[in-house]
């Protein structure tokens, strides 16, 4: 399945950071880049705190699928780490979302 950009319209190449909305899949610059042109002058030292840790965990989100373990208990701590990464960086684009 290819996933496009709801901004710019491109599709992801392999290793890019992205995310999720309600509006589909979008690039993380896209995406701040957008939401800085549509807040607030005093939500935008929330939305760079925030831009900036969506960023660290998609660049590690992205680190962490790159593993390829051999033995099955090494494959699903892998598993549980990517899950509870790719949780913690929604609830991070849900906060930027709603500014």
């Amino acid at each position: 399945m290819e996933y496009k950009c709801y901004i710019c319209k491109k599709a992801f190449r392999s290793g890019e950071k992205f995310t999720f909305t309600k509006e589909g899949s979008v690039h993380l610059d896209c995406f701040v880049s957008d939401k800085r042109l549509k807040i607030e002058e005093n939500k935008i030292e929330k939305l760079r705190t925030l831009s900036l840790i969506l960023d660290y965990e998609l660049t590690y989100l992205v680190e962490l699928l790159n593993i390829k373990p051999e033995d099955d208990e090494s494959k699903e701590i892998t598993r549980q780490k990517i899950k509870e990464l790719e949780k913690a960086s929604g609830e991070t684009t849900k906060m930027i979302y709603e500014l």
